[in-house]
């Protein structure tokens, strides 16, 4: 067996592979075949020559699939390390299994978005604009709970960040496609069925992949659905939400506030108008990683989806391409 692994030097180096590392890891590892040899590349120019032959391919970065089954024929399966696939879908050859890094982000996802609820419940973004405009403006509330979350989406992010909420005494409705979820939900609904929440919602989360059902799945018209006051969190990805709406929403008031992790473009321009939007707190895309431990979570899933792709087993985290995750 051969593996692959393709780099994308433009990401930072901790998200970086070598072949060594990945040696050293399979090495410690029991129950795999002898034989597995391994290559390295950085060079999108080079990745023709350099994946030839491989039946496997680790991609820290999202190449193009149908380009690397051409050069590979014997490819077939792809570990990416990141959760978000829209981009590596739409080339994905039929008989190729790709699986992806979900479930790596659930702890400090899980973390970010308790803390940027509880930022929400005490008005913290309303305070910073304060500050920005040396207003003096006290205001008094209670604690979180008996807070109801509706989170969009519950994944791995989604239940580690149901857990913390609950923790704190929020009530938690999960939103997911199906409207079932394993996840220890105070209640699971349909997407279909998002519009009866939403007017109970004090703080919405989006933790959802970008799919063509997803994309504008948040407008203007049912941002207009969530009660007076209400908070919003994205770590998901952006085009889930009418960005210009929610500006609206925390520019007039009627939105309590926000905390955006994801951006229609990154780095946000600088003309943006999300720049200067009050009751708003952003972070650079940068609130589900901790790049110290966030590749051996990716080769965690690896070594497992390896035992399994050599036994003839089911792999994890496989990503069905007609849903686009």
């Amino acid at each position: 067996m051969h593996i692959h692994i393709e780099n994308d030097l433009s990401w930072p180096a901790p998200l970086q592979l070598s072949a060594e590392r990945l040696r050293a890891r399979l090495d410690r590892e029991a129950g795999l075949p002898a034989g597995i040899t391994i290559s390295e590349n950085g060079d999108p120019a080079r990745m023709p020559a350099a994946i030839a032959g491989a039946d496997v391919l680790f991609a820290c970065g999202k190449p193009n699939l149908r380009r690397a089954r051409s050069a590979a024929p014997d490819l077939r399966w792809v570990q990416v390390t990141t959760a978000g696939v829209e981009g590596l879908v739409a080339d994905l050859p039929p008989d190729l299994i790709l699986t992806n890094a979900s479930g790596v982000h659930g702890d400090k996802g899980a973390e970010f978005i308790l803390a940027a609820a509880l930022m929400l419940n005490f008005g913290i973004p309303g305070f910073v604009t304060d500050k920005e405009q040396r207003a003096w403006r006290p205001r008094y509330g209670g604690t979180v709970a008996g807070k109801t979350a509706t989170l969009l989406g519950v994944g791995a992010i989604g239940t580690a960040a149901a857990a913390a909420l609950q923790s704190r005494g929020v009530a938690v409705i999960g939103v997911t496609r199906s409207g079932t979820s394993d996840a220890d939900l105070d209640r699971c609904i349909a997407v279909s069925a998002l519009d009866t929440v939403l007017p109970q919602t004090d703080i919405l989360v989006s933790s959802l992949p970008l799919t063509p059902e997803t994309r504008g799945l948040i407008d203007r018209r049912r941002l207009g659905l969530l009660p007076e006051g209400a908070g919003v969190v994205v770590v998901g990805r952006a085009a889930v939400f009418d960005y210009d709406a929610l500006a609206d929403g925390l520019a007039d008031g009627r939105l309590g506030g926000a905390v955006l992790d994801v951006f229609p473009q990154e780095p946000l321009p600088a003309e943006s108008r999300l720049w200067s939007c009050p009751r708003l707190i952003m972070t650079p895309h940068c609130s589900l990683d901790d790049h110290a431990v966030y590749l051996d979570g990716c080769l965690d899933i690896f070594v497992d989806n390896l035992r399994r792709f050599c036994a003839g087993e089911p792999l994890v985290n496989v990503v069905e391409a007609a849903r686009g995750y």
